[in-house]
């Protein structure tokens, strides 16, 4: 079966209010998110570990947390750090703290594909793949688009 694309025309940001989105990293794609996100007003969480991301995040006014916490507090959590770090991240700090309805979302799907992360059946999983580098998703979204 082929894959269902989705396109703006086809979201309803009202499925988001009251949940709360982790971003898991603050790199490339990840800043654009978070403040994309943000601004649309979901509630956005950035989770990362100690280092200069964190206070970059901070000084966007992000609620900055570790992974784990970031993890525990979301119902959608956005992996958007680099595919090498991916699997012993989402074993060490997300898949211990996933709830039955929970989702995961990704930018691209490296380690879904080749079963470096395998998720429960009890969660959602989707991937939301810009059509660009994080700073011109931010940019073209900052544009009105």
């Amino acid at each position: 079966m082929p894959a269902k694309i989705y396109y703006d025309s086809d979201a309803d940001l009202g499925v988001l209010r009251n949940k709360t989105v982790a971003i898991i990293g603050y790199g490339s794609q990840g800043h654009a998110h978070a403040l994309n996100l943000r601004e649309s007003g979901v509630n956005v969480v950035v989770g990362l570990r100690p280092g200069k991301s964190w206070a970059a995040a901070e000084n966007d006014g992000h609620t900055v947390l570790t992974v784990a916490e970031a993890s525990k507090a979301a119902d959608i959590i956005m992996i958007l750090v680099n595919d090498e770090y991916q699997s012993a991240l989402y074993k060490e700090s997300i898949e211990p703290y996933l709830a039955p309805g929970n989702a995961l979302a990704f930018s691209h799907g490296f380690n879904i594909h080749f079963g470096q992360v395998l998720p429960p059946a009890n969660v959602d999983v989707f991937m939301c793949a810009p059509k660009g580098p994080g700073h011109l998703v931010r940019r073209v979204y900052a544009e009105g688009k």
